[in-house]
């Protein structure tokens, strides 16, 4: 059994604070990002002052830093496509402005919520092509390492970390060039993980991975997002020729190639959180682990389409907000591993 330890949720979006609290889950991870401007706009600002609300109820945040972009789903050209995260205004990678611009914005940011937030994800899974796009690995390491330095210059309390998709040869490469370096700003490393859908295997494949996050790094370890699937298949309901260009081979398929037991369901998604919940109680190096997601969604953020498998049944609720199976499961668990 554990205390203090971080039990979150991510993305906070929409959640229902109420059954969060009833659920034994006090975090939030990704309710508040940074502002580019020296006059935050007035969405930012709003965000933040739903961020001091959520704070009053007693929950904790965990902001994140923008990745350099994502490929995603764009309505407007009815196409996924790379979209990048830094104004245009901060130049390209290729020059020193770029890089103080990331570097100066965070550090603005994370000044103006100190008393606020103090535990920072610095990008999201840089070791994804789908987050890192067209960076080589000098300029992503110097992107992470500007970011990172930026919220400590803000807030030198603050603790920061990256949060690696998957422990991959391009995963270690990212920690070679920046835990690795002498006086880096680092104080934990995250992990995100989904055996059984996005990788193969099950709960019990994140000993080895934490395991070997710890000691590349040496910091303390969170799992930034952890989740398994409820949808096996959903309809193609366009291109039926799958011309589209697709991130992977889910939303082109519209099925999972991979699974734990026996399939994606409710029951099984449910069972899977009950044996991961154990295993992070249960590791010495674990401070903190965020469930993907709070609720379902209607449709995938990274080919557009309803139902697509890929990213729209990962929650804890479905789209009516009605809590699925894995909701009791959790906070069963919760109440089992993680005492108060």
């Amino acid at each position: 059994m554990r205390e203090n330890h971080m039990i979150g949720i991510t993305p906070a979006g929409e959640a229902d604070l109420q059954l969060l609290q009833q659920g034994g889950i006090g975090w939030l991870r990704g309710g508040l990002g940074i502002s580019w401007d020296v006059q935050p706009s007035a969405a930012y600002m709003r965000q933040l002052d739903k961020v001091r609300r959520q704070r009053e109820m007693g929950f904790q945040h965990m902001a994140a830093t923008p990745a350099p972009g994502s490929c995603r789903y764009d309505p407007a050209s009815g196409q996924t496509r790379w979209m990048s995260s830094v104004p245009e205004r901060a130049g390209t990678p290729d020059e020193d402005c770029f890089y103080q611009t990331v570097e100066d914005a965070c550090a603005a940011s994370a000044s103006r919520v100190a008393g606020l937030i103090s535990w920072w994800q610095i990008a999201n899974e840089p070791d994804i092509d789908i987050f890192r796009g067209p960076l080589t690995d000098e300029q992503l390491a110097r992107y992470l390492l500007a970011s990172a330095r930026g919220v400590k210059r803000g807030n030198p309390q603050a603790r920061v970390g990256i949060n690696l998709g998957f422990m991959t040869d391009d995963a270690r490469k990212i920690l070679a060039d920046t835990y690795a370096m002498a006086n880096h700003p680092f104080d934990y490393i995250g992990i995100d993980g989904y055996f059984g859908s996005w990788q193969k295997g099950g709960p019990e494949d994140w000993v080895a991975y934490i395991d070997e996050a710890h000691q590349l790094t040496g910091k303390p370890v969170t799992i930034n997002e952890w989740g398994y699937s409820s949808l096996e298949s959903g309809v193609i309901t366009d291109d039926p020729g799958r011309l589209k260009r697709y991130n992977q081979i889910v939303c082109k398929n519209k099925q999972w190639n991979r699974v734990w037991k026996k399939e994606h369901s409710p029951t099984e998604q449910a069972e899977y959180a009950t044996e991961c919940l154990r295993i992070f109680a249960e590791h010495p190096k674990v401070i903190g682990n965020f469930f993907f997601r709070w609720g379902d969604t209607k449709t995938c953020w990274q080919c557009g389409q309803p139902d697509c498998p890929a990213e729209c049944a990962w929650g804890m609720t479905d789209t009516a907000g009605q809590p699925k199976p894995v909701y009791h499961a959790v906070k069963a668990a919760i109440a089992r591993y993680f005492p108060t």
